[in-house]
């Protein structure tokens, strides 16, 4: 994913929010209940004013390129991963590439229903959703893999909606 402010902070929401989540599914003991009450409450408001700290949007400016169908990677590991693709007998493919007004590049390499992609010098893959355009990072579900829980758009940018009621 890119590096921003608001990448970064999404990343932090999504931890937060993943640990109270875990804590309702734990199933501790009655025995612990008003401590996990307790920790809930703290996690809560601690969600709460991160959620506050969400800082202004990114001020990039998207070049968007239309999708190419067969399209070359500029990116080296794309680059790579395509020739081996082709040489297992992958056909068809999409690269869908955009740059910003501060010189970043993301590249997103799809065929079928997966993806991969190139974004702040870091590398993803994971099931694409064609609707959407976004890639639900190490999620297979041809393999059974319910990924990491991160998804990202074709800006490299975290996709965050709060999974918490206030």
């Amino acid at each position: 994913m890119l590096k921003s402010a608001m990448n970064e902070w999404a990343f932090k929401a999504i931890q937060l929010e993943t640990a109270v989540l875990a804590l309702q599914e734990v199933g501790l003991p009655a025995s612990m209940k008003s401590l996990s009450d307790t920790a809930e409450k703290a996690l809560h408001a601690l969600v709460k004013g991160w959620n506050g700290q969400k800082p202004a949007a990114d001020t990039r400016q998207w070049k968007d390129a239309p999708a190419q169908p067969q399209g070359a990677p500029q990116d080296e590991e794309l680059t790579e991963l395509l020739a081996q693709m082709k040489e297992d007998g992958v056909e068809e493919w999409t690269l869908y590439r955009l740059t910003s007004d501060q010189g970043d590049t993301v590249e997103t390499l799809v065929t079928e229903d997966r993806a991969w992609m190139s974004a702040g010098g870091e590398y993803y893959s994971g099931q694409w959703d064609e609707d959407e355009h976004i890639l639900d990072v190490g999620r297979d579900d041809e393999e059974g893999e319910l990924g990491t829980g991160l998804v990202l758009n074709l800006r490299g940018e975290l996709v965050f909606e709060s999974q918490l009621e206030d």
